[in-house]
């Protein structure tokens, strides 16, 4: 029989391989689509061969490691990639304000910002904002709600990590440092679970790190939703929690940028979400055409692996496209890529942006010289077309 979901899902080309023979993995990607069809896609580069590479690099003095990013772009619908500039940060992601193109990461634990006037084509010098937070940012979709734009991030606090909210005003000078917000530190969600009762459903497993991972901004849009409400926003972590596929939740307030756990009806915490990947980096959308939530993540590992076994690679080989309109009850809408076996076989760390009726994505992929799950030295793409068509 044939899956309909499969039909308009094309195959995968690459983006960018690491040369044979150099020590350098690529990191997770950001990618975003311009209004006249061009693909951008940014990552970074680690491994001791980086410092030999051209082009703008960073250095990281506290863990002596170097760094180096790659903005790269397509002007034919992913078929094929060029070099567009590199960058001397990492955990990067691209994000569009008006006629400027952005990309905004960590340097040595700041934020550090580029920007493009061009759609990709020129770049400025990199711009430190903040100085030295030991900051820790995910690849995700920097967030627009109002006359302001969101980015979350993670920050050592009470033995963990803890979240914080970024925030700069749309259509502003983002090149400069007073333009930047930061808000509160929220407490390791290690420390709020034993708070709060009930808040499992099942978890945390027995074994399992608790912290978050990868947060995820959102905003609820449907005014019938519980959680909906004016200047409040949502993040959403991937998390370490014993069990694939539940994500932690927490309510921003807009005003003041803090963030505590999410009340339920009854104005009892609400920690855990069910979220298809939630145990692993995913990437996560808002479309107004079809009112719909879309997340791409891991499709996890078959069986149902508890505790520590949740988090083993095995899991990292497959993923998947699902639609939701609450963020609570979710339909697959179809296999994204899946790779072999072992650490050549590893398919992780989605990233998305929708190009008309279409839906590109990009991912990190092993390669034959990938000895475990974080070497990875490829970056993929490819396209789903008319992904609107599988919501419902």
């Amino acid at each position: 029989m044939t899956d309909t979901h499969e039909t308009n899902v094309g195959p995968e080309t690459v983006v960018y391989a690491v040369p044979e023979g150099k020590r350098i993995s690529v990191g997770a990607p950001s990618l975003i689509a311009l209004p006249n069809g061009k693909l951008l896609a940014a990552f970074d580069q680690t491994g001791p061969d980086v410092k030999g590479l051209n082009g703008k690099k960073g250095h990281d003095a506290k863990r002596n490691r170097w760094m180096q990013g790659r903005v790269m772009s397509s002007g034919d619908g992913g078929a094929t990639w060029q070099l567009a500039a590199t960058f001397p940060f990492r955990r990067a992601s691209l994000f569009r304000d008006g006629g400027d193109v952005y990309l905004l990461g960590e340097a040595a634990g700041g934020l550090c910002l580029m920007r493009s006037p061009d759609g990709g084509g020129s770049w400025s010098a990199p711009m430190e904002l903040t100085g030295d937070l030991d900051l820790w940012l995910a690849p995700t979709s920097v967030l627009a709600d109002g006359d302001f734009w969101y980015v979350p991030g993670l920050i050592p606090a009470g033995g963990g990590m803890g979240l914080t909210v970024f925030r700069a005003p749309k259509g502003a000078s983002l090149m400069n440092r007073k333009a930047w917000t930061q808000g509160p530190v929220s407490p390791p969600l290690s420390q709020l679970i034993p708070a709060v009762a009930g808040a499992g459903f099942g978890v945390p497993q027995s074994g399992a790190s608790l912290a978050w991972r990868d947060p995820v901004l959102v905003k609820i849009v449907d005014p019938t939703h519980p959680w909906h409400g004016a200047g409040a926003l949502h993040v959403v972590g991937a998390t370490g929690s014993g069990r694939q596929h539940w994500a932690a939740a927490m309510r921003l307030a807009t005003e003041d940028l803090s963030l505590v756990p999410q009340p339920d009806p009854d104005g009892k915490p609400w920690v855990w979400l069910p979220w298809p990947g939630g145990h692993e980096k995913f990437d996560l959308f808002y479309d107004e055409p079809s009112r719909s939530h879309w997340s791409m993540g891991s499709r996890g590992a078959p069986g149902l692996p508890l505790g520590r076994k949740a988090a083993q690679e095995e899991g990292l080989h497959r993923i998947g496209l699902w639609s939701s309109e609450n963020l609570a009850d979710w339909q697959f809408s179809t296999k994204v890529v899946t790779g072999g076996e072992g650490a050549a076989g590893i398919r992780c760390d989605p990233s998305m942006a929708v190009c008309g009726n279409d839906l590109f994505w990009v991912c990190r992929a092993g390669g034959a010289q990938s000895r475990n799950a974080r070497e990875t030295l490829q970056l993929l793409c490819g396209r789903i077309a008319n992904f609107r068509s599988r919501n419902g």
